[in-house]
């Protein structure tokens, strides 16, 4: 196993991103070379990825994560984003980057939550196109969705200061049911449990504009979610997949948390994720 950290160019910027590879993994059904990209969500970063990016390295799929902007190992001002667009921005030039290093792959995107959101806007506003990718309990509508006058509140203060910083502590039974998990996340120091008042509302509006827009999707797409996540509402995720005429298609664990790829299921998950990637590389090469 070969894991890397690298610090990329992105524009004018730089991001810290982190890699798995593996030279001697077994001999895979896929036909070509595979190249998952992993986008993560509010407060994370690419190092609690580090499993995953294992786990489907050691089956023959390279795997690269970066930290955007604020967040873990990357510059910028911790939890503030100069708007959203240039968080897809960031997306676009991550999938790429891969592309150029992998011109003959089958390069495809996973955004986690709120990387859930990026890569599903990034598809449907007619960024650079990836041959398939996977949301992960993706922010589309948030469980406790604010009412209408905490959003006209939520949309005035975000005007008067976007900049300012709310609590967002999370509670890690919310997001896994592994007691080792929870502690893993409680005590990652790269975590951070804050939002931004110009970052919440463009969550929402984003995450209201997809589902509007979910028809135009082209990118074949799988959407994953736990039917107990209490974060982001797995009903949007099913709501958003009936929306594609076929384009996407979701796979729903039942008690499944926030973060399956932590959840005691996520052996279950990690294998759906990796069966859905080959049987839909397979299927554009034949």
């Amino acid at each position: 196993m070969i894991s890397s950290e690298q610090t990329w160019k992105f524009g004018q910027d730089e991001r810290f991103v982190r890699s798995w590879h593996h030279p001697d993994a077994p001999p895979s059904s896929h036909s070509r070379e595979i190249v998952l990209g992993v986008v993560h969500g509010l407060g994370d970063h690419s190092g609690r990825f580090d499993a995953l990016g294992r786990w489907f390295a050691g089956r023959g799929i390279r795997v690269y994560a970066f930290d955007q902007v604020g967040h873990g190992k990357s510059p910028g001002r911790r939890m503030l984003i100069p708007c959203y667009e240039a968080l897809l921005d960031d997306v676009d030039i991550f999938l790429n980057r891969l592309t150029e290093r992998h011109p003959d792959a089958s390069v495809g995107l996973l955004g986690q939550s709120m990387g859930g959101n990026f890569v599903l806007n990034h598809q449907l506003r007619g960024y650079s196109k990836m041959a398939w990718m996977i949301a992960g309990s993706p922010m589309l509508r948030a469980v406790n969705q604010p009412g209408p006058i905490c959003l006209f509140l939520l949309r005035l203060f975000a005007k008067i200061r976007p900049d300012y910083v709310l609590n967002s502590s999370v509670d890690p039974a919310r997001l896994s049911r592994d007691p080792a998990m929870q502690r893993a996340f409680m005590e990652d120091p790269l975590v951070q449990q804050r939002i931004s008042l110009r970052l919440g509302k463009a969550l929402i509006d984003s995450g209201r504009w997809a589902l509007d827009h979910a028809e135009q999707l082209t990118t074949p797409t799988l959407i994953t979610h736990g039917d107990a996540d209490l974060i982001t509402c797995h009903r949007a995720s099913v709501e958003f997949a009936q929306r594609t005429r076929g384009r996407a298609v979701t796979k729903i664990w039942a008690q499944g948390t926030h973060d399956l790829h932590h959840d005691i299921i996520r052996d279950d998950y990690l294998s759906s994720v990796f069966d859905w990637i080959v049987a839909e590389v397979t299927n554009q090469d034949s």
